[in-house]
């Protein structure tokens, strides 16, 4: 099914979709591997052409009724993350400047 599915990155790029993506993150967040990919399952059923913070969002609401604990933990990585995207893209702008 996803085979044809593409995805609206952040920056605009658009790729093939990759449900192996979906199980590599849940299953770096801890999720055993019927968890993550049952997420990843129930994920590709629902989207066709999306963003990539719509397939988060999807991604994290499967994990966190199927594992709880590994939702809080990507919830977390994804706040971590967060201020390093956007320094990068304050250098970026400044640079630009």
């Amino acid at each position: 099914m996803g085979k044809n599915l593409k995805v609206v990155k952040k920056d605009g790029k658009i790729e093939k979709f990759n449900k192996e993506r979906i199980y590599e993150a849940c299953k770096a967040a801890g999720a055993s591997d019927e968890v993550a990919q049952e997420v990843a399952d129930k994920v590709t059923e629902e989207v066709h052409k999306v963003s990539s913070s719509t397939i988060r969002e999807l991604q994290l609401k499967y994990l966190e009724k199927l594992d709880p604990e590994s939702s809080k933990k990507m919830i977390q990585y994804d706040i971590r993350k967060k201020p390093q995207e956007s320094a990068s893209e304050e250098s970026v702008n400044f640079n630009v400047l």
